[in-house]
């Protein structure tokens, strides 16, 4: 069978970390296969597979345009391809092949406020229910994700299945203390520390964080709370809250953290602290548990979901108890060991091979299904 993958969002921090890691562990699985990566200008080097198998296209096709549409089922026909994954909601409508595509989640239509645009949601929106539709079956990355899918875009269940991705190999504890006091002197970081790593979004609910750690420090805590991720609009507005707080000698903004340092930051870190009140899936709990580091969570959207029995978790909107859970998970040194070593075992439900192996499965079905010569063009 020879099967095409859409990667032209692999330089993208989040989603293309899902394609890479899914994408090579699929063709490690399935090598008889042949496969067609397509992929953005100047991105081969983004992905590592056998050449043998796996043939790369670069393609200048831009992404949410009309030229895609029209574009992608050409390619798809000239290179005579079996079945089409778009690891992205995105999908050519007048399709040549079984396709598959993953919705990972529907945070624009649950959190308006991410996508400040109402011709941008509707766009979204329709793009979104007309590839629920027209996909032969939908992936999803949490039980949480299918049931929103279902209520907000009335999607069918039964072409629905959830497959858990997994944590990519670079988040290991680093135990080397020289390499670890390099990262946090770069980051100006001299003191135990929480860490919370994403990109400014009003549900990623960092002015919440802002609150408990100021909790945290009025009951008694210490140490230093370091943000990490691109900022953008947020900068500003943080560093203010900060100092209105009267937390500003305590805050770090790192930024953007390649993923050598942020491996560094999660294995130097005294907490992982995870105050988000939506996520589809929330990676950054998991390699957080994977590089060794207790974890309080958001009892918020998919997130009790994943962290499972390897978090402490409080509600986000209550600084004073989120504050409570904070101070438990940098203290008492019996939590830190029992959330250390759930953390670990929680993340052995989470693997790249199991995914390929369930993707896989799916990519079976969808072929195998039968389908009327209408179907596509």
């Amino acid at each position: 069978m020879r099967i095409a993958f859409d990667l032209r969002r692999i330089k993208n921090p989040g989603i293309g970390r899902y394609m890479k890691c899914l994408v090579e562990a699929v063709i490690e699985q399935e090598p008889q296969h042949e496969y067609l990566l397509i992929l953005p200008p100047d991105a081969d080097g983004a992905i590592s597979v056998d050449h043998r198998r796996a043939t790369k296209l670069n393609s200048r096709l831009k992404y949410y345009s009309l030229q895609e549409q029209l574009q992608l089922p050409a390619i798809l026909r000239r290179n005579k391809i079996g079945l089409f994954h778009s690891p992205h909601f995105m999908m050519p409508l007048l399709r040549p092949c079984p396709c598959v595509v993953t919705i990972h989640d529907v945070i624009y239509l649950a959190c308006k406020e991410d996508l400040a645009s109402r011709i941008g949601r509707l766009y979204y929106h329709g793009m979104m229910s007309a590839s629920v539709r027209v996909a032969d079956r939908v992936i999803t990355d949490s039980e949480f994700s299918k049931q929103e899918i279902v209520r907000r875009l009335h999607a069918d269940p039964s072409k629905i299945e959830v497959i858990y991705p997994g944590v990519a190999r670079q988040f290991q504890h680093i135990a080397d203390s020289s390499r670890l006091q390099a990262v946090c002197s770069k980051y100006r970081i001299n003191d135990h520390f929480i860490l919370y790593t994403g990109i400014y979004k009003p549900r990623k609910n960092h002015a919440g964080l802002l609150h408990s750690f100021q909790r945290f420090l009025a009951n008694g805590g210490q140490g230093q709370l370091v943000i990490a991720g691109p900022m953008n609009e947020g900068d500003e507005e943080l560093k203010h809250l900060a100092e209105k707080l009267g937390i500003e000698k305590q805050m770090v903004f790192a930024g953007f953290v390649d993923d050598l340092d942020l491996q560094a930051l999660y294995s130097a870190a005294r907490v992982y602290a995870c105050p988000s009140l939506y996520e589809g899936f929330g990676f950054t709990v998991l390699e957080a548990m994977a590089c060794g580091v207790p974890v309080v969570c958001s009892t918020a959207a998919s997130l009790p979901e994943v962290a499972g029995q390897g978090a402490l978790y409080a509600d986000p909107r209550n600084p004073e108890e989120f504050a409570g859970a904070l101070h438990r998970a940098f203290f008492d040194p019996e939590v830190r060991k029992l959330l250390i070593e759930n953390g670990r075992n929680n993340c052995q439900r989470f693997s790249w091979e199991n995914a390929a192996q369930q993707t896989l499965a799916v990519y079976h079905e969808a072929v195998s299904t039968p389908h009327p010569e209408a179907a596509y063009a």
